[in-house]
């Protein structure tokens, strides 16, 4: 096992908090500080250079036979296998690991994690290296930072042991694959369909507005606004007022996460909405398509052009579902709508390949009743009914025939949503 960590460059304006981890790495400005690797129990070496030497020393070691370690490996699996060229036998990350153990009672950062376990403590030295390349930093003070990345490596392999002691082959068979469809992705992007797709979007979405009847007094009274929504069936999110608790305004606001949920809700006329009542420049799959041709031209990943990444978190959440990274959510690209999920079939297989695009019918619904005894939503998969459309029904007190496409999907939300509080 290789244990590795990368210092890089980072700024005010450039850093995983400003861009996502497939902009920083592929960005201009990206240069790598140094290195620190760990052989097996050997001691943490510590290499700086410029990136033709780092290169070259990294070369010298045996990456396919190894299975190589990092915190938040996504990041550091991106520098390896895209800077420089380097695909280990199999990855493995302490953060995943730890989400999955500890779930977010602890946080994900390394600091965090190795105080929770007693491991020891992580340094502050990447706080005075923001704005400074390589070039920049005096020899103490590189000296001072190899040490502070040689401790990360150190305290990685440490919280690797205690994480490991019970964790299952199979989750980090998983880890592995979750991390390569990352630094290693095989599916690639049509630039010209999605430069059309986007082109049919925004025309589509000014037809929006205007069919809409949208008007800045509309967009300006939240009374008027709420019943702009009434009138496609969408009932207008609430909260308690701040002035006084027991009395309940419009949550309208941008920080209202009810509101911000309707930037995907199923119609694209309520995204258009929604969108111009928080100011948003686009709707959800506009922005979606804006961000897949920025990916596709900034050159090949791999030796291959127009390659897309796949960014997932593993055991994002308390299910041990996948989630979302990197500001691309691949697991809920729409199907349905937008002229028949366009955006999808932007994303194409490579030569001799194909994709298939499948989905367990309401796997978690189903899984769910059979696991808490419910025999009676049971007996409703079985004849086929619409589940959903059966919750919607008793939510809103209308016969399953009058269920909006709206209220089908409160009662779907209800349905998954419910059945894992507990």
């Amino acid at each position: 096992m290789i244990t590795i960590d990368f210092e890089t460059y980072y700024a005010a304006d450039y850093s995983l908090s400003k861009v996502t981890t497939e902009e920083y790495v592929r960005d201009s400005r990206f240069q790598v500080i140094g290195v620190a690797v760990k052989v097996n129990n050997e001691p943490t070496e510590w290499f700086t250079g410029d990136m033709e030497e780092t290169a070259e020393w990294l070369a010298g070691f045996d990456w396919d036979n190894h299975f190589v370690l990092a915190h938040n490996a996504m990041f550091d699996a991106a520098i390896l296998t895209w800077v420089f060229g380097q695909k280990p036998k199999a990855w493995l990350d302490t953060l995943s690991m730890a989400r999955a153990i500890l779930g977010t009672q602890v946080g994900g950062s390394l600091a965090k994690l190795v105080e929770y376990f007693g491991l020891g403590v992580k340094g502050l030295e990447v706080n005075d290296a923001k704005g400074l390349r390589r070039e920049d930093f005096g020899a103490q003070q590189l000296a001072q930072y190899g040490e502070y990345c040689k401790n990360d490596v150190e305290l990685t392999h440490k919280l690797y042991k205690e994480l490991d002691a019970t964790f299952p082959v199979r989750e980090k068979r998983l880890i592995d694959i979750t991390i390569r469809m990352f630094s290693d992705p095989l599916l690639e992007l049509d630039t010209q369909k999605l430069e059309e797709h986007l082109v049919a979007v925004r025309e589509r979405k000014d037809k929006l507005f205007t069919d809409s009847g949208i008007t800045k007094e509309i967009l300006n009274s939240s009374a008027k606004f709420a019943a702009l929504l009434e009138s496609h069936n969408v009932r207008p999110p609430m909260k308690p007022s701040p002035a006084d608790p027991e009395k309940y305004i419009y949550a309208f606001a941008k920080s209202d996460k009810d509101f911000l949920h309707l930037l995907e809700h199923p119609s694209e006329a309520v995204q258009a909405i929604v969108a111009a009542r928080i100011g948003a420049k686009s709707t959800l799959e506009e922005t979606r398509t804006e961000r897949f041709i920025d990916i596709s031209r900034r050159g090949p990943i791999c030796g291959a052009l127009y390659r897309l990444p796949i960014p997932l978190k593993y055991y994002a959440a308390h299910t041990g579902r996948w989630g979302g990274s990197d500001k691309v959510n691949l697991q809920n690209l729409p199907s349905r709508g937008s002229e028949g999920g366009k955006l999808k079939r932007c994303i194409v297989a490579p030569n001799g390949h194909i994709i298939i695009d499948c989905d367990s019918s309401q796997i978690e619904a189903r899984v769910l009743a059979w696991l808490a005894g419910e025999t009676y939503i049971l007996d409703l998969f079985r004849k086929k009914a619409d589940v959903y459309k059966h919750m919607a029904s008793a939510i809103f007190g209308v016969m399953e025939s009058a269920v909006s496409d709206h209220q089908r999907f409160i009662g779907k939300t209800t349905v998954l949503g419910a059945g894992y509080h507990y």
